[in-house]
């Protein structure tokens, strides 16, 4: 009766999409979020990666699972690892029909994960790529999270299940009416950081009750998805996820005389060690004593100010023990994205050459993790043929992304790192954006302030920039234009055609016959 009178939410996890040629595609619903959030203010920032609604003969489909770092944060589109990663696949076997579906939600967790992945098995994929695990505390429903109902991972389990229900949902928003209040401590994204809005438990002991059960709430859920996977016969990759530990000092450590730290640290009193064993900010300040001296030294206490750090943004060492373990499962295979970063790294460390922040990598440190799983396909000879095989020397060089999305990217970054939980005193408070300092801006500047400040709207700002780049002779850029423009609108030929022309001017022949292919294939249905 309620459904008929449409109330309440379908949380459907695809919709239906018809091209112009009526060829029927399936999308993420960008309104799934709400199963998960509620009174945050919060809407979901997913990507949307169109797939076929009927599976062909001829496709490769990957689903690609987890969180903020899945979704591309803070670059999005293109600069997103699973678009690299489908770029390259679809160079590599052009005669194949290659689906890299982001299902990544901003500030979701294993439960989610879990709910989703019948979904996604209803979708026949072959195979399903996870990065997930540094949300356990605070992603929505987690142990330390503002949207929780608990450190019982089968009931909130349970408790997904019954939200699909249209009374359930009844009787929830009824009691939320009844009993709301807002807690001093409790934000919106309006007011502040979405970092402030999650995190309840601002200060989780490393072997406290809260921190244990963040690691037993992932390694229940991971079993149950994984479990799920196994038995329907879908090979999963999944990765250890990163932190940047040497640029990241703790968010919030234990009290610390820090001067008479460091002059016990000056005269090389062996006290410091004990403190640093103990005290986050204390071990972050040994590494950095370390840090052009003795390099394993340096790494191993910024590992442990990282895992003593109270604010668990960053996930502990335990959550990779478990994916690491998990990954011994039949069907199931690790990519380890720490070792990987690192090999790549110039300093040695997981820093902020490779990351933006905590967490998050930047554009080369997604090309690293799309590598990783560009290679392990390839090892576990998921598809056959590999005579058009993209080394990474090649690749790095067409990473796909536009100059204007690298740009509002880093706005992005440049403004969280003023706000809480960077600078503690801006709680509950949004900074000043840093854009409006900017003097004399580029196009480029000037495109990705009006993208971030929600001026100009994303597909117009590129078919501008496009033209602009094609009648100033920009042809490289162009075409990084057009690309993106492809993996954001697949189902439209005319961007293989902009994506085409512009590779004949480059003189790019093979490329271009590649993209009008593509479009002439289109049109064809």
């Amino acid at each position: 009766m309620l459904r008929f009178f449409g109330y309440g939410d379908t949380y459907r996890l695809f919709n239906k999409v018809t091209s112009e040629n009526n060829t029927e595609y399936l999308v993420m619903n960008s309104s799934i979020s709400k199963k998960y959030f509620k009174h945050t203010g919060f809407h979901s920032d997913n990507q949307s990666d169109l797939f076929l609604k009927k599976k062909t003969n001829n496709t490769f489909r990957v689903f690609v699972q987890g969180a903020s770092t899945v979704v591309g944060f803070p670059f999005y589109k293109n600069g997103s690892f699973p678009r690299m990663l489908k770029h390259r696949l679809a160079l590599t076997f052009p005669d194949k029909n290659i689906e890299i579906v982001n299902t990544g939600i901003t500030a979701v967790n294993s439960y989610t994960l879990w709910d989703l992945s019948e979904k996604i098995i209803e979708q026949e994929p072959d195979l399903v790529i996870i990065y997930a695990g540094h949300n356990e505390y605070y992603g929505a429903l987690g142990v330390g999270s503002t949207v929780s109902i608990g450190n019982y991972p089968s009931l909130v389990r349970t408790y997904l299940k019954l939200k699909d229900s249209r009374f359930f949902q009844l009787l929830e928003n009824g009691y939320s009416m009844v009993f709301k209040s807002k807690a001093k401590t409790n934000y919106t994204v309006e007011e502040t950081t979405l970092m402030e809005v999650m995190a309840k438990e601002q200060q989780i002991p490393m072997d406290s009750e809260v921190y244990n059960a963040g690691i037993d709430q992932f390694k229940d859920n991971l079993d149950k998805i994984l479990k799920r996977y196994q038995d329907n016969g879908i090979p999963v990759i999944i990765s250890t996820v990163v932190s940047n530990e040497r640029d990241i000092k703790p968010f919030i450590s234990a009290d610390l005389d820090e001067d008479g730290f460091e002059e016990a640290l000056k005269n090389n009193r062996t006290e410091v060690y004990k403190i640093a064993n103990e005290n986050a900010l204390a071990a972050y300040k040994l590494g950095q004593f370390y840090r052009n001296q003795q390099q394993d030294s340096a790494c191993k206490y910024f590992h442990m100010a990282k895992e003593l750090d109270f604010l668990r943004f960053r996930a502990p060492e335990k959550i990779n023990d478990v994916i690491i373990e998990s990954s011994q499962r039949e069907g199931v295979y690790l990519v380890d994205a720490k070792k990987a970063l690192r090999a790549h790294s110039n300093s040695g460390f997981i820093d902020n050459g490779l990351l933006t922040e905590h967490v998050h990598p930047n554009v080369k440190g997604n090309f690293i993790l799309a590598d990783a799983f560009y290679n392990k396909i390839k090892e576990l000879q998921l598809l056959d043929n590999w005579d058009n095989f993209i080394a990474y020397e090649e690749a790095i060089n067409d990473i796909p992304i536009t100059r204007i999305d690298s740009i509002k990217g880093k706005l992005i970054i440049d403004d969280l790192k003023q706000s809480w939980p960077y600078n503690l005193k801006m709680s509950g408070t949004n900074p000043v954006a840093l854009y409006n300092s900017i003097k004399s801006p580029t196009y480029e500047e000037r495109k990705a302030i009006d993208l971030y400040a929600g001026r100009e709207k994303w597909q117009d700002v590129m078919r501008e920039a496009y033209h602009t780049y094609e009648r100033d002779g920009d042809f490289e850029n162009a075409l990084k234009v057009a690309q993106s423009l492809i993996s954001e609108f697949p189902e439209q030929p005319k961007v293989y055609e902009m994506a085409g022309n512009i590779c004949l001017k480059m003189n790019r022949v093979a490329y271009a016959d590649y993209y009008f292919e593509k479009g002439n294939q289109l049109k064809r249905k």
